[in-house]
């Protein structure tokens, strides 16, 4: 069975006023959700911050510096993608998240914010792939520098199998020097999927393996 088939199990059909009031009281535990990120934003936005060296990344064209990432802004928000240099294309996660971005990412250009990919696979490959994939996201290889091992996007041998990480990291750039003011890899990186945010409206879900369903809903490997 695929997703595309639709399954037999189903929510208990009722009255709409029975259905209104079950709506309401999931509207009301989510609204509790929204509050408490209120909070949790409110939180990240007192976090201390603390200088990166200004790498130099290879681009399409060459060297590439960390502040020069930001172009003419002084946001700059980094994504982490999972593409080792022995491999032959991205991970299929990380391609999602991609395929995830924005249609019109002028819309983040417009909040003074700057959008850049990192991985360690060489520009080449870097290039070929995101050809192939469309993508019109700068993206720079950190070959030959120690981006990924300084700042935790590959885990050290020992830690799970050496190999890189996803994530987001989320730059300012103060007085010509770049500063790290946030971070976030697993799990924290669904904020900005949206379709994962809309799939968990949907009556099944994302349908995968972890999530509390309700017998006979369907589920499928998270990574299959």
């Amino acid at each position: 069975m695929s997703k595309h088939e639709q399954p037999q199990a189903a929510p208990e059909v009722v009255d709409r006023d029975r259905f209104e009031a079950a709506l309401a009281e999931q509207v009301a535990a989510e609204k509790e959700v929204t509050r408490h990120n209120d909070r949790v934003a409110a939180s990240r936005r007192r976090l201390p911050m603390v200088e990166v060296a200004d790498y130099v990344f290879t681009g399409p064209r060459g060297p590439v510096r960390l502040t020069e990432l930001f172009g003419d802004h002084y946001l700059l928000v980094v994504q982490n993608v999972m593409f080792a240099p022995d491999w032959k294309e991205g991970c299929p996660s990380c391609t999602w998240a991609v395929d995830n971005l924005p249609a019109d990412m002028g819309r983040l250009a417009d909040e003074g914010i700057a959008f850049a990919m990192i991985s360690q696979a060489p520009i080449d490959k870097l290039e070929a792939y995101r050809r192939e994939r469309g993508w019109e996201h700068l993206w720079v290889s950190s070959a030959g520098t120690s981006y990924h091992h300084d700042w935790g996007w590959t885990r050290p041998d020992g830690q799970g199998g050496e190999g890189p990480l996803p994530g987001y990291s989320y730059y300012l750039r103060k007085d010509g020097t770049p500063y790290l003011t946030y971070a976030t890899t697993a799990r924290g990186t669904e904020a900005v999927l949206p379709v994962a945010q809309f799939m968990d409206r949907t009556v099944y879900g994302r349908q995968q393996d972890w999530e509390d369903s309700p017998e006979g809903w369907p589920q499928y490997p998270t990574y299959g």
